[in-house]
């Protein structure tokens, strides 16, 4: 069994390396470009730029969490490994890698207002969902855990249902979901419960959303326990 585990987590690993290579040379890029914009803001007094460094994170588990069930767990079917072991496998995975990159990019956030410091950019803003709360370290490790974990879950159930149940299933799952958003819009619920979210923001909420996404994962297993190597269409 552990050697199961060692083998998917090294699966893993090997699977996601080179598109994190390719997300975060982009990301990089258009940091640098940005950079480059502020100082040039700041030497005119104009500004400030505003920059989402979790961003386009917060996409990156998005679509992962689709291209587990797409690819990886076919694959890891087929080498021999359990339901369960994928499963449990994915999660902790996932989960550990949401954690690392809220740390690593806490540094980076850091590292920058660093440097801007040092050569003089004061035009330079990050754009984050922290700034609702009360502003540092643990808030934003906490909100940016939580978002990972919830966007990640969210498409992972998706991506279960369109491959365990095909065009039908997922197609029907998005209607379902889209016509009680679009039934929400209509009435004006959605925007008062945006309202009230936002008036009463506070970290506990983001201890809540973490909390569902956990709750989901654990649920998702019904989808996987019986799921085979081929796709429904």
């Amino acid at each position: 069994m552990k050697q199961s585990v060692k083998g998917l987590i090294y699966f893993l690993l090997v699977e996601i390396r080179r598109p994190l290579i390719i997300f975060w040379t982009i990301l990089f890029t258009i940091l640098l470009v940005s950079l480059t914009f502020s100082y040039w803001l700041s030497q005119i007094e104009e500004g400030p730029f505003s920059f989402s460094l979790t961003g386009p994170i917060y996409v990156f588990f998005s679509v992962w969490g689709f291209i587990c069930i797409k690819e990886i767990i076919p694959f890891s079917i087929k080498l021999g490994a359990t339901r369960k072991q994928i499963w449990s496998t994915i999660g902790l995975f996932f989960l550990s890698l949401a954690i690392f990159k809220a740390v690593f990019v806490q540094f980076l956030r850091e590292a920058i207002w660093i440097f801007n410091d040092w050569v003089g950019i004061d035009a330079f803003r990050f754009l984050h969902p922290v700034h609702f709360l009360t502003d540092n370290w643990y808030s934003r490790m906490a909100i940016d855990v939580a978002i990972f974990s919830f966007l990640f879950v969210i498409s992972y159930i998706i991506g279960s249902v369109f491959y365990k149940y095909g065009l039908i299933g997922g197609g029907g799952l998005l209607g379902v979901i889209l016509l009680a958003l679009l039934m929400t819009i209509a009435t004006g619920d959605f925007a008062q419960f945006v309202r009230e979210m936002i008036a009463n923001m506070s970290l506990t909420f983001y201890i809540q959303l973490f909390a569902v996404s956990v709750v989901l994962y654990l649920c998702s297993f019904l989808l996987i326990r019986r799921m085979t190597t081929i796709k429904v269409q």
